[in-house]
């Protein structure tokens, strides 16, 4: 009994009203437990009535009552779990769409801010990049922008997520359709010349629906070493989700990745898409 007055000033109060009534109903005790209903502990004070109290004398004063607060809470707590997780969505919705305007531009992009590159000596102008062979149904429009350095050359993705699906579960997670991507990474795959290679990419974390964001890959060159021509067989991976979670980005091992990459699998909520892309030439006279 000790423990159960720990914390419910109104337990001591019943045992009173118990202990002091002659009315073998308790009367007293069940207009303390009617009065009290919403503020104390429930349980432990029907622990306290004898045996002899039947249920229908607290039927009506305290346990019907008990039982309408008790599911008007739990409407309560309904309402309130949707609209905390209405408000976050929408704080998911305005961090992706404030990062994906950070990472729009070089400058913006901590891995390529750290290599203290300077201006560009000059960039070309954005050109569509076409799978070179037949693209999934989730393939989205990809452009790029070569900016080329002394020693490097820096190749910006702009990818728009225009993925439209009729599946049901989707429509009802990310509205009209879309599917959310994560990930995205533009990957320079091979290299004909061994004096340009990729050595960091910065993958777009996340791209919802109709949204357009920046992947980026950063490659070292040694003009000097290279035919005029340089041949990049390059791929676009991405994770086609079914709902709007994110995922970690990172860099990763330029040519390092398995072979099963190369495949169509599951992985986590989504699946692992690797598009082949057209082949992009890149010319040793940029470089100066």
């Amino acid at each position: 009994d000790t423990n159960d007055d720990d914390g419910c000033a109104y337990l001591p109060l019943i045992k009173v009203a118990l202990q002091t009534d002659p009315d073998p109903t308790q009367s007293s005790a069940i207009q303390v437990l009617a009065m009290r209903s919403n503020a104390i502990d429930r349980a432990a004070a029907l622990r306290l009535l004898p045996k002899s109290v039947p249920v229908s004398a607290v039927a009506r004063p305290f346990l019907i009552p008990a039982l309408v607060d008790s599911e008007s809470e739990i409407r309560r707590l309904t309402v309130t779990a949707a609209l905390m997780r209405a408000k976050f969505l929408n704080l998911q919705q305005k961090l992706t769409n404030a990062q994906l305007k950070a990472y729009s531009t070089m400058s913006g992009v901590p891995e390529i801010r750290s290599l203290n590159l300077g201006e560009p000596l000059h960039s070309t102008r954005p050109s569509k990049m076409k799978p070179s062979s037949s693209a999934s149904p989730t393939f989205p429009e990809v452009s790029i922008v070569k900016h080329f350095f002394s020693r490097h050359l820096i190749i910006q993705a702009n990818i728009t997520n225009s993925s439209f699906t009729m599946n049901y579960n989707s429509s009802i997670n990310n509205g009209g359709g879309g599917r959310t991507f994560t990930k995205v990474a533009f990957v320079v795959a091979d290299s004909t010349e061994e004096a340009i290679q990729p050595i960091v990419r910065i993958p777009i974390k996340t791209l919802p629906y109709q949204a357009t964001g920046c992947a980026w890959c950063v490659l070292m060159a040694t003009p000097q070493q290279m035919d005029s021509l340089a041949i990049l067989t390059c791929e676009l991976r991405y994770i086609v989700s079914n709902n709007a979670g994110t995922a970690p980005a990172g860099t990763t091992n330029p040519f390092g990745d398995d072979e099963e990459e190369k495949m169509f699998v599951a992985v986590n909520d989504g699946r692992t898409y690797v598009e082949e892309l057209q082949d992009l030439e890149v010319h040793a006279a940029h470089f100066s």
